[in-house]
């Protein structure tokens, strides 16, 4: 039986991971923030370019918008906490626009560390079979870095 949850899941984990290193390296090369905001509701991530490192919206600045694929959401289902990214489905505390946010810094790191877990929404029912389509981001303040991890019902372990 091939599962489509798990590809999708993967997918959407690669698209994020990729997105927050594209934003990393934005920062670096305009000398500005990027401020990434995670919209649980929507299942979609904001990007704001802000040229002039205040934290919000101003005219002028450039938003663009992350919406995840369908069936993919925020969230961690029954899946055990990663230590290192925390225990809801978007851990990162400072709040821009009413949004869990995270900054990359124009020398490349980030304003937290914290992380977000990703899951296939079906893994919504509770079943420990369902628990192997969850994935965890984690980021390094220091390096900026997202790194993320795939749970196989059992144990977490590292993606490369």
């Amino acid at each position: 039986r091939i599962d489509i949850g798990r590809y999708k899941v993967d997918g959407g984990m690669q698209a994020v991971s990729t997105a927050l290193m594209a934003a990393q390296r934005e920062a670096v090369s305009r000398q500005h923030d990027i401020v990434v905001m995670f919209d649980q509701a929507n299942n979609s991530m904001i990007f704001l370019y802000d040229a002039d490192n205040d934290g919000t919206v101003d005219a002028g600045e450039r938003v663009r918008s992350l919406v995840l694929d369908r069936g993919v959401v925020f969230g961690r289902a029954n899946a055990p906490v990663l230590p290192a990214v925390g225990g809801s489905a978007i851990n990162f505390t400072r709040m821009v626009n009413g949004l869990p946010a995270l900054t990359y810094h124009r020398g490349g790191s980030a304003s937290q560390a914290g992380g977000i877990y990703l899951m296939w929404a079906r893994a919504t029912s509770g079943s420990a079979i369902d628990a192997d389509n969850v994935r965890a981001l984690e980021v390094m303040r220091a390096t900026g870095r997202p790194e993320w991890w795939s749970y196989d019902g059992s144990s977490w372990a590292r993606e490369f």
